[in-house]
């Protein structure tokens, strides 16, 4: 008898006999036993999962009660069919009265979680032994790069059957010197600051915006200190790792955010919320923030989409807009943005061409596109063919050595995971240790902002900070910047209110949480028999996309909706992505309907579609009375009131009929449609503080600068009113990039003007 760590032996029978039931061995398929799923499960549910173990001793229990009532034996010793017809009723949440529907079928969906990541995570974990669940998809593992020969292969990609596993890459991943330097400097810095006394910028949070604008400060003669919740990460503690570091996964990079998950509900009457999900990933905590680990697309909006509000309303009138729809125009323009926009690209390092008719640059992106791929290939040719615009997405990948990086790997472990080479740029691998190189930027890590400061005259002063050793400290600055994520920002401006702002910072004509939007990411996949597209060759910065859907040519409501969105292929197939693609209705998630459809993953493709998200005026992000965070703060949470309208029900349709024609025509068998909508949160999740020229309506101005309360910023996509089917990081940067600019001229200005 094996021995566990949190499982009894009779519960590890249990276990055992559950997933062979899911995951049934047909000869070529590994046992489950065999690949130690139930030794995943133990050491889950000893650590990361500790919290699920309640749940799976009432299933053990009810698993039993029921064959022991139907067939007279315990679960263990059912035949496979008779098991499989148990967990067919808990599938349905009809296993049992003694819990309702819908719990005993998220459980299940918990279950079939844990089978999928003790199959196909990585060995380390515990499950998946000697590669079995990779050896079985034909997956060569942990290989960190691809030929382009390899990309454009006919035949499966095999890498001559060798599987490398996290434990086998970690060896080609050098220690990264300096920035563990730069994560211990971080740490001292907190526990004993050196900035004490009051500084011109004082950041909360050295993210993806803190810390491009740290650079812009510090480099302007400013004194600056950044204060971020999580680490500095050198370089090797990135780890191709799709179980613990991918953001689509655990979210192992984000600690704080997971304490700290938002509550949602879909209406204001709902008198109660639950834990929000997410449609695409969890953000990260640390230095540089998501940007470290994002899919690395770094396109510009289209001209037309910072006025969307008179650009509908001269297509159709001011009446075609949904009911409660609370489209705006912004305050700046694309002419405005342009120069950011192109001094970004150049700092970056932006991969693409000019074969995107629909965006005109003053000046060339830097570096040639990625690399042709045979799905990609496919629906450039298909596309084409049916007038449409395709064109590789412009990407912030190095596809040649650039500004001292390297080139990046063609490889599928390079999206959705750190940058463990350094070569893909992030705030944190060259704006935060340029900044700290200029001796006017102190960087603190481990360090919680739970309040701002503000002085009689309504104006920020600073913030009380919690530093690593859980000591409250103050630090006072001229400018406050809140340089954190959507919800952080949020919490904290409603948190700070004071007899000024009673309602919170920002919110005193009402517009504070107002205008939240995100996104659905919508997809479809297809069968393409004997055709190998070997998507685990590269990343999904492999892209190739459409544009036609966004242009201010599309006619968006002669088809009965007002929006658009992108299409796109791209690369990327890691083995749990895999696991937990969208399935045809005819295949179930669990038995031997499930193991067979995946045996033929590398003959699928797929298109996925980006839509625009409309601004309503009932979906707001506000504070949740019931629910504090599990940090030991015991901060509220923030709670986000969100449904999917009727109108972006029908766009998110649409889009899926004209992806499934494309897939067709590009020679697909065999179609389906993946949800339109799967979490509230998608980490493309904006507004909330809208940015405007007039108070009454919005939170900021066009500099970003909070219009109610005098030195607070933030620097954010809360700021945006309109959320169009395009990845905003780049015009997020450039906004920021922008704001900066202008406030570091005007701080630099007042100081000169000091005696």
């Amino acid at each position: 008898m094996k021995s566990f760590r949190i499982l009894t032996p009779y519960e590890t029978e249990l276990a055992d006999a559950l997933f062979e039931a899911m995951f049934p061995s047909d000869g070529e398929s590994p046992d489950v036993r065999d690949a130690g799923v139930t030794t995943y499960l133990d050491l889950t549910l000893e650590g990361y999962g500790r919290k699920e173990l309640p749940r799976y001793q009432w299933l053990f229990g009810a698993l039993d009660r029921y064959a022991e009532d139907k067939h007279g034996r315990n679960f263990a010793a059912l035949t496979l069919d008779e098991r499989t017809d148990v967990l067919v009723l808990l599938e349905q949440g009809e296993l049992t009265d003694q819990l309702p529907a819908k719990e005993q079928r998220e459980l299940f969906g918990l279950v079939v979680a844990h089978l999928q990541e003790g199959l196909f995570a990585d060995p380390a974990h515990g499950g998946n032994k000697d590669g079995v669940g990779w050896k079985f998809l034909k997956h060569p593992g942990v290989w960190l790069e691809n030929s382009a020969e390899e990309n454009l292969s006919t035949e499966h990609v095999t890498k001559g059957g060798v599987i490398k596993t996290l434990a086998d890459a970690m060896r080609g991943i050098p220690r990264d010197t300096e920035g563990h330097r730069l994560k211990q400097l971080g740490y001292e810095n907190a526990v004993n600051p050196q900035m004490t006394e009051e500084v011109d910028v004082l950041l909360i949070g050295v993210g993806a915006m803190g810390g491009l604008s740290a650079q812009v400060f510090a480099e302007a003669g400013l004194n600056v200190v950044g204060l971020e919740a999580g680490p500095f990460r050198p370089l090797d503690e990135f780890l191709p790792d799709e179980l613990e570091h991918a953001y689509y996964t655990r979210g192992g990079l984000g600690p704080k955010f997971q304490q700290e998950t938002p509550r949602w509900r879909e209406t204001a009457e709902e008198e109660d919320s639950r834990e929000a999900t997410f449609s695409l990933g969890r953000m990260v905590n640390g230095v540089g923030g998501s940007a470290g680990h994002y899919g690395s697309w770094l396109r510009r909006f289209h001209p037309w989409q910072f006025a969307p509000k008179s650009h509908y309303d001269g297509l159709y009138g001011p009446e075609a807009l949904p009911e409660d729809c609370t489209l705006a125009d912004w305050p700046v323009s694309y002419e405005d943005l342009e120069p950011f926009y192109t001094k970004l690209e150049h700092l970056i390092g932006i991969a693409g061409d000019e074969s995107n008719p629909f965006v005109r640059r003053s000046k060339p992106l830097p570096l040639p596109p990625t690399r042709p791929f045979i799905l990609g290939n496919k629906f450039t040719e298909t596309s084409k063919a049916a007038g449409l615009h395709p064109h590789p997405v412009p990407v912030g990948f190095t596809t040649e050595s650039y500004g001292g990086r390297p080139a990046t790997g063609y490889s599928a472990w390079n999206n959705g995971l750190g940058s463990f080479r350094g070569d893909r740029w992030h705030p944190g691998l060259g704006p935060v240790p340029a900044a700290i190189a200029t001796g006017n930027f102190e960087l603190r890590t481990h360090s919680r902002v739970t309040r701002i400061i503000m002085d009689e005259s309504g104006a920020a002063r600073g913030v009380e900070w919690v530093d690593p050793l859980g000591r409250v400290r103050r630090q006072y600055a001229r400018a406050v910047i809140l340089s954190a994520y959507t919800y952080e920002n949020l919490r904290l401006m409603y948190l700070s209110a004071d007899s000024r702002h009673e309602n919170g910072l920002g919110n005193n004509t009402g517009q504070l949480g107002l205008h939240y939007m995100t996104k659905m990411f919508g997809h479809v996949d297809a069968l393409f028999p004997g055709i190998e597209f070997n998507r685990h060759t590269g990343p999904a910065a492999q892209g190739v996309v459409l544009d036609d859907y966004l242009s201010p040519e599309f006619r968006s409501l002669d088809h009965g909706f007002i929006g658009g969105a992108t299409l796109g292929a791209e690369q990327q197939a890691l083995p749990l992505q895999i696991a937990r693609e969208t399935l045809p209705e005819d295949v179930r998630r669990w038995g031997a309907g499930y193991r067979d459809h995946l045996k033929l993953w590398s003959q699928q493709g797929v298109i996925r579609i980006q839509p625009d998200a409309l601004p309503y005026a009932s979906h707001r992000l506000e504070i949740d009375p019931r629910h504090r965070d599990s940090s030991g703060l015991g901060m509220p949470l923030v709670r986000v009131t969100y449904r999917l309208r009727e109108n972006e029900r029908r766009l998110a349709a649409w889009m899926a009929d004209r992806a499934t024609g494309l897939l067709k025509d590009m020679g697909a068998t065999k179609t389906w449609q993946g949800p339109y909508f799967t979490g509230v949160g998608s980490s493309h999740d904006l507004g909330g503080a809208r940015f405007g020229h007039d108070p009454a309506g919005s939170v900021l101005d066009e500099h970003l600068a909070v219009h109610d309360t005098p030195n607070l910023f933030m620097y954010s996509g809360a700021a945006f009113p309109s959320c169009p089917g395009i990845n905003p990081t780049l015009t997020i940067w450039a906004i920021v990039l922008r704001a900066a600019e202008h406030l570091a001229g005007e701080l630099g200005g007042l100081r000169k003007e000091q005696p």
